[in-house]
């Protein structure tokens, strides 16, 4: 399924080499994507606050190890998710770090934070394997688009033959 050209993705990664090269391989991918790349965790909630998230179906990667030199006390992937989910937004997240294992920063509970969906590790696959789980969720989301308007389609359809059954019986009488 190819992914529409109304889906918006966020890049937050303080190391800019790392930002432009997942932004060219995203490209490569699906030259339709519209990206918006941040250093930091506070221009992306300052971004946020202004209302960009409308009308669009929106992915954040997100570096989880933010170290931002610039900013004193900056923001961590998990303050900026806790963030997010303040405002409310319908973004989905996808964590992108190179931790050393599991046991540095428990990746398992973070997945049950609000809105993210997966947890990749920066590596020579990690490029395929967001494009990949994107493909698959807003497939998902597709899905249940479609599902939601038969439900309502069917529900119309039994509405006007149960009318059409009534008025049948009732011409009889």
């Amino acid at each position: 399924m190819k992914i529409s050209n109304d889906i918006r993705i966020f890049i937050v990664e303080d190391d800019q080499t790392q930002a432009e090269v997942l932004n060219d391989k995203l490209l490569e991918y699906n030259a339709e994507y519209n990206i918006v790349k941040f250093k930091s965790g506070s221009e992306l909630l300052d971004y946020f606050s202004n209302g960009y998230l409308k009308n669009k179906y929106n992915y954040l990667i997100l570096d989880y190890y933010l170290q931002s030199p610039d900013e004193e006390g900056g923001l961590n992937g998990l303050a900026v998710i806790k963030k997010l989910a303040e405002l409310n937004s319908n973004v989905k997240i996808i964590l992108f770090s190179a931790y050393e294992n599991d046991e540095d920063a428990n990746f398992k509970d973070l997945i049950k934070e609000p809105n993210v969906i997966e947890f990749v590790k920066k590596s020579p696959h990690a490029f395929s394997s967001l494009q990949n789980i994107m493909r698959f969720d807003y497939a998902k989301y597709a899905l249940d688009r479609k599902r939601s308007r038969f439900n309502i389609t069917l529900i119309v359809f039994i509405f006007l033959l149960a009318l059409s059954v009534l008025q049948f019986v009732f011409k009889i009488f």
